[in-house]
Parts: C-alpha cells; sequence; structure tokens
C-alpha cells in the first residue's frame, strides 16, 4: 500500500514538474489589460535563462524609420525569481540579471499606445493598442532572446481574449494557440500581428489558404471589393510564376483619416502584406489595384530574386517589378481593367521620366544616399526599369514573330534563382538575355542602363508600327523651394508657375502639390510684402515626348 501511495505521488510530483516545462524554446502568453484607463497588452514571455546571470532580449527603441520605441513599454517584471531589469535604448536591448543556474525564466512586461489621437502615416509603424483593436509588427511586440539560435519552437498562447475577439497574424487566423515549430528567427521578425474588430474574409486559390483582415467603415470602397481585387491579383501572380507553393497569405488593411489628398503604403513580411490606407473619398479601388500588384509581385522579383547588391539593380526589382504590374493587371483584366490600362501607364511612366531631371542620370548614381534621400532618384529606377522591360519585350516578341518573349527571360532567372540560388547581377543578366537577343546585347545594356540613355522610343514605335502622338503635356512644377520649403527660391519664366503669379521670395504658408500629376491642380497659399495670396495652377509644359494612343490596333500590336 505504501508502494502505491509512493509511486502515485512520485508520478503526481513528475506530472507537475513537466507542465512547468515550457512546451517550446520561447513562449508568449498575451492578455487584454487596461491599466490606469488605458488599454494595453500583457505580455508573459518564458524562456532558457543564460547561465552566467544575465540573459539579454533583443527590442529596438529605432526601427522601421521610428525612434523612441521604448515608449511604449510598461511595467515589467520577473516573476519565478528575484532579480533586476534594465533597458539599454542605444543598442535596443533589455537585460534580465537574475541568480546562475536558472533554468527558465519567467518574465512579463506591458506594451501601450505611446501617442493620443487619430493615426496618421507618422504612427502607422508604432504599435497601436486601443479598446477597439490592436496593430503591431514583431519587433515593436515580442521580445526575444539576444543570441536565439536560428530556429526555435515558439508558442504564441492568445486564450484570454473574448471569443468575439479576432486574432489574425503573419501565421493563422482566429487561432487562439499557435506552435510556429523551426520557425526561422529572421521570419518571425518579419510578421503583422492584429486583433479586435478586424473582419477577415477567406478564400483558396489551388488549396492555398489566402485572407484580407480589415477594419473601420471605409468610405471610397468595399470590404468584398477589396478582397476580390487580392484574389484576382495573387491568382493570376501564381499562374505567371506556376507557383503555388505559399500555404497560407493573408493581407491586413487600416484605415485612417486624411483630409487631403489620398495616401497608402505597404509592407512586405512573412507571408503576409500590411497595408494602410487613407479613408476619404479621393481614395479608389484602382490604387488597391496598384497596391496589390506591384507590391505581391516582389514576392518572386525582390525576395525569390534577390538583387546582389540593392540600389545597383534597382532597375531591375522595382523597374520590372512595375512592368509586370501595368502588364499582369492588363492581360487578366484585373477590376476590368485592360490594354487601354496597359497604354495608360506606360504613357504616364514615359513623361515621368522624360519630365525627371535626372532621367538621364547613370546608374551608379542611384545609390543608398541618392535614392533615400531624393524624390527623383528614388523613382528613376521605377520608370527607366519599366521602360526598358518595355523595350525588351516587345523587341523579343518581334524578332521571334510572337513566339518568345520577357515573360520567358523571367521564368528563367526565377528557376535559376529557386534551383541555383542564382542573385540577379548585371553580367548574369547580359548572360541571360543573350540567349533571347538578336545582336550585341551588353552594348544595349550598357547604353540604357548602365549610362542611363533614354530608349529611343519614337523609332520603336515606327519599327512597331504603332500609331502614336510625338509630343505631350508632362509635369514642371515651374519653381523650386528654399531648402527649409518655406519660400519660394526661383522660378522658370513662362512656366505655368510664373504666369499664375508665383515669384521668387514668396513666402510659402499651405501647399497642395500631386508630385509628378499633371491631372492634379498646385495650390500654394503665399505671403508677399505682408498680403496673402492663393494660387493655383496645372504644372504642364509641352515637350517632345512620344505618347501611345489607345487604339484597338495598338493593344492588339503589343500583345496584350
Amino acid at each position: 500500500m505504501f508502494k502505491r501511495v509512493l509511486l502515485t505521488a512520485l508520478l503526481a510530483t513528475f506530472l507537475f514538474s513537466c507542465q512547468q516545462e515550457p512546451e517550446s524554446d520561447i513562449s508568449y502568453e498575451i492578455a487584454p489589460v487596461v491599466v490606469d484607463s488605458i488599454p494595453q497588452l500583457k505580455i508573459k514571455m518564458t524562456l532558457e535563462a543564460s547561465p552566467d546571470g544575465i540573459t539579454t532580449l533583443s527590442f529596438p527603441d529605432d526601427a522601421w524609420g521610428q525612434e523612441g520605441l521604448y515608449n511604449s513599454l510598461g511595467k515589467m517584471e520577473l516573476l519565478n525569481v528575484e532579480g533586476a531589469i534594465e533597458k539599454d535604448a542605444d543598442s535596443g536591448h533589455i537585460v534580465l540579471m537574475h541568480p546562475k543556474g536558472v533554468k527558465h525564466l519567467e518574465f512579463q512586461y506591458f506594451l501601450k499606445q505611446d501617442f493620443q489621437g487619430d493615426i496618421s502615416t507618422r504612427e502607422i509603424y508604432r504599435p497601436i493598442i486601443n479598446k477597439d483593436y490592436f496593430h503591431l509588427f514583431s519587433h515593436n511586440m515580442f521580445m526575444v532572446p539576444e543570441n536565439a539560435e536560428e530556429n526555435q519552437d515558439i508558442s504564441l498562447d492568445w486564450s484570454s481574449f473574448p471569443e468575439e475577439y479576432t486574432i489574425h497574424n503573419s501565421f493563422g487566423s482566429q487561432e487562439k494557440m499557435q506552435l510556429l515549430q523551426d520557425m526561422d528567427m529572421e521570419l518571425f521578425g518579419s510578421a503583422i500581428f492584429v486583433g479586435g474588430d478586424f473582419r477577415v474574409y477567406n478564400g483558396d486559390i489551388q488549396g492555398n489558404k489566402i485572407s484580407l483582415a480589415t477594419r473601420g467603415k471605409w468610405i471610397p470602397f468595399k470590404d468584398e471589393d477589396v478582397f476580390k481585387v487580392l484574389e484576382e491579383t495573387l491568382t493570376y501572380q501564381r499562374n505567371f510564376w506556376n507557383d503555388h507553393s505559399q500555404a497560407y497569405f493573408t493581407v491586413t488593411m487600416q484605415p485612417f483619416p486624411q483630409e487631403n489628398g489620398s495616401s497608402f503604403q505597404g509592407t512586405g513580411l512573412t507571408n503576409s502584406f500590411a497595408t494602410s490606407v487613407s479613408n476619404n473619398d479621393l481614395t479608389d479601388i484602382g490604387q488597391m489595384v496598384y497596391l496589390f500588384n506591384h507590391e505581391l509581385m516582389h514576392n518572386w522579383i525582390g525576395h525569390t530574386i534577390t538583387n546582389e547588391n540593392e540600389e545597383e539593380q534597382y532597375w531591375f526589382s522595382e523597374g520590372f517589378t512595375e512592368y509586370y504590374t501595368f502588364k499582369n493587371i492588363a492581360k487578366n483584366k484585373i477590376n476590368g481593367l485592360d490594354g487601354s490600362f496597359y497604354i495608360d501607364e506606360l504613357n504616364r511612366t514615359i513623361r515621368d521620366l522624360y519630365a525627371s531631371s535626372v532621367g538621364e542620370a547613370s546608374n551608379s548614381e542611384i545609390n543608398y544616399d541618392n535614392f533615400w534621400t531624393n524624390y527623383e532618384y528614388s523613382k528613376l529606377p521605377y520608370w527607366r526599369g519599366a521602360i526598358f522591360a518595355f523595350y525588351l519585350d516587345q523587341d523579343i516578341q518581334q524578332d521571334t514573330e510572337g513566339e518568345k518573349s520577357l515573360d520567358d527571360v523571367m521564368h528563367q532567372i526565377y528557376a535559376d534563382a529557386t534551383t541555383k540560388d542564382q542573385k540577379l547581377t548585371h553580367d548574369y543578366f547580359i548572360e541571360v538575355m543573350d540567349r533571347f537577343w538578336d545582336g550585341d546585347f551588353e552594348a544595349v545594356f550598357q547604353q540604357h542602363i548602365e549610362e542611363g540613355q533614354k530608349v529611343d522610343l519614337v523609332a520603336l514605335f515606327d519599327e512597331l508600327e504603332l500609331e502614336y502622338s510625338p509630343e505631350s503635356d508632362i509635369y514642371e512644377l515651374g519653381f523650386e523651394f528654399t531648402e527649409d520649403r518655406k519660400e519660394i527660391a526661383s522660378v522658370i519664366e513662362g512656366s505655368q508657375a510664373w504666369e499664375a503669379g508665383v515669384r521668387a521670395g514668396d513666402e510659402v504658408f499651405s501647399r497642395s502639390i500631386w508630385q509628378g500629376s499633371i491631372d492634379h491642380e498646385v495650390e500654394l497659399g503665399l505671403r508677399r510684402n505682408g498680403e496673402e495670396i492663393n494660387i493655383a495652377y496645372f504644372p504642364i509644359t509641352k515637350a517632345a515626348v512620344p505618347q501611345l494612343k489607345s487604339t484597338a490596333e495598338n493593344i492588339e500590336k503589343l500583345g496584350i
């Protein structure tokens, strides 16, 4: 009898000890709480302790253009041992000091929203936590061990949230318990997590799950229309690449208020794409068509097919993505758009390139500093690459009488990337193109990409027997700001700005400028000699810039 009781006691002790051991390398229990009337998230983290008594966690104070993310941290405490906690904002570390020899730590911290009022483009990448919903990214939500191995088993416990509360993220939807086995820590660190009053729309493409999570009352479109665009986009893109390998993919879309103009931004993440869109009547479904088709194409161009040197090959990763955005939309009539859309987008890109003051800058000038600080340099690889892709596509189709196209080049590059881990370099691209090009392609590449000379579109259109206009209106702002953008530094005499009355030295107290658009008026509020002047004009000028005509014959010849 004693032996049986002892055995039972030992078994109970064993089972109890097993329950105390974490089921994963790192576990997180996330719960909604209210602290001093402020909605917060309480995150209990269980992890392996460092034997030397100092366990370091990574949690950046500055990331994704945001500074002071530590302002979102509330109370932090060790639960299972005595110890101390230090924040090191400079290194982006949270340091846990505890007794040596402890195997596991239970560490709890609170997250809160560190700004008040409506969100805007400035706060989109900060933690958003309120009574209705939360919207966070891995780096500003989950602390991770600094020296964690590359792959870890991670558990996420959302069971403390109400049953009706949506839980949705890069790894699943409506799952209150998630176990991410053998999770690549880099992929875990690039994810989106949302919850609350989000609405989730689900579908599948050849057995693979896709979803859209959105919230709020949209003014410019209906949820169902956006989901249809997403479904069409992913279907045709996956068909193009013959790649249906992704078992789960989601898009999150949150609205934000904006009085003037429209804006949208998105971030490609693990199994997901997170976007925020201005919610007003100046936003439309067409912008979502472009956004999804361009950004989701980066799943292949830019992600699977990677640049050897980022900015050096942006003509490809951004420019060719831009071209295939137009082509994919038009060929598959996404949201009803067709060959006329393709021609309109080509014409707009041609105008933008010709209007640019850096339109013939060499490729070496598209460096890190210029690309990230100068609007025209940041757009140049989009414009140049798209026009170059169009040129190659049409030339290959003509030389092969339609048997081949740039699509075949892209498929070859994709095959080499997936089977040989081939990166996109200039030498490699020339090598592939030599299989499809009739002539010296290296000289063509040197001229139009390395040196930056524009493609002779008049000669190309004549050769293809396309109808076109030899000149058009292109964008010309007509003046330059001072460096602090508070005054007018100079004005081009005879420009629309000059004719409207803009003069050098005018103080600028308000402005509305659609950069690069000839369809929207520039609106300026100026002060001159103490008098306020309101000026509006269309920023256009005539130039010898060829534009394709949107005719049935042209659309047919272009193969759309």
